[in-house]
């Protein structure tokens, strides 16, 4: 039998150009069963940091009573939108008056090799391989649906004057949202990223897998990723969250570290050699962009 997979990870937020923080997240662990979720209370309605809290609340809750592993992580992860969903429209239906706070999510539970993800809106997963992008989540908004359609290009999907307007959420006064799923098993290497749309709209997706494999400590890059994401859009940076997970090589027990070579010691970091390739990757893009312009 294989040993299981040995997983790193790492989360970061900022408020970014906003007076708080609506975002939320959640990294935890309950023996080989991980559960990332990452929620985004929608600015535009009342309470949206309540509707993203109960969201994240609801997944440690399920996490913590589930027998594990998990016998059916796409239920569980249906389960965990659809009972947040619910809870935020009683939440909002005691208040006086009543509002209706309202959320995107994504979330994903990784277990025996494989993850499992879902979502609503326009926060998104990342799987990345060998530095390349292997899928990612498609929003939920109608910006993307025009660019499905063909009626936009991804250039002006990103300055569209509606970008912000979201299709499906959580909360709300609308009925049961509309949930997708997907999966993948993991390969070593591979890096997992749940993010709010503060970080995706405002640094390139070229730039997101440098960072990642740069050898640093996953929070500290994801620090630095949300940091540069929120000086990108200054004046006007959104939250920026982001938690993640990359897949190390299997947990060895010590009977086996005993019986084979001693491990090799870990490569130190160099900071400044990764900041200086997050900012050559960045400069690269804009530069490949200036010229694909008419």
């Amino acid at each position: 039998m294989k040993p299981p997979m040995d997983y790193e990870t790492g989360g970061s937020s900022r408020v970014g150009d906003r007076r708080d923080n609506q975002d939320r997240y959640l990294c935890a662990r309950a023996g080989d069963t991980l559960l990332l979720c990452l929620a985004d209370g929608m600015g535009g309605h009342p309470r949206g940091e309540v509707a993203a809290g109960i969201t994240v609340a609801t997944g440690r809750r399920l996490l913590a009573h589930a027998a594990k592993p998990i016998p059916d992580p796409a239920r569980f992860l249906q389960r965990l939108l659809l009972e947040s969903h619910i809870a935020i429209r009683r939440f909002g239906e005691q208040q006086d008056p009543p509002i209706n706070p309202r959320t995107t999510a994504v979330a994903a539970l990784i277990q025996n090799g494989t993850a499992w993800w879902v979502h609503a809106g326009d926060s998104r997963l990342y799987l990345f391989r060998n530095g390349t992008l292997l899928t990612r989540t498609k929003d939920h908004s109608y910006v993307e649906q025009l660019r499905r359609n063909g009626v936009i290009s991804p250039r002006q999907q990103q300055h569209h004057p509606q970008r912000n307007f979201v299709t499906r959420c959580l909360g709300g006064g609308n009925g049961i949202p509309q949930i997708e799923q997907g999966n993948s098993r993991l390969q070593i290497g591979d890096q997992l990223l749940l993010c709010s749309d503060g970080l995706w709209s405002s640094i390139a997706q070229e730039v997101i897998p440098v960072l990642l494999g740069a050898g640093l400590p996953l929070t500290r890059a994801l620090d630095l990723l949300t940091e540069e994401a929120a000086q990108a859009a200054y004046p006007e940076s959104d939250n920026v969250t982001a938690v993640a997970i990359r897949v190390n090589s299997p947990c060895v027990t010590e009977k086996a570290t005993r019986s084979g070579p001693a491990p090799a010691s870990p490569r130190p970091v160099d900071l400044q050699a990764a900041v200086t390739e997050l900012q050559n990757a960045i400069a690269r893009f804009e530069a490949n962009r200036k010229e694909e312009l008419p």
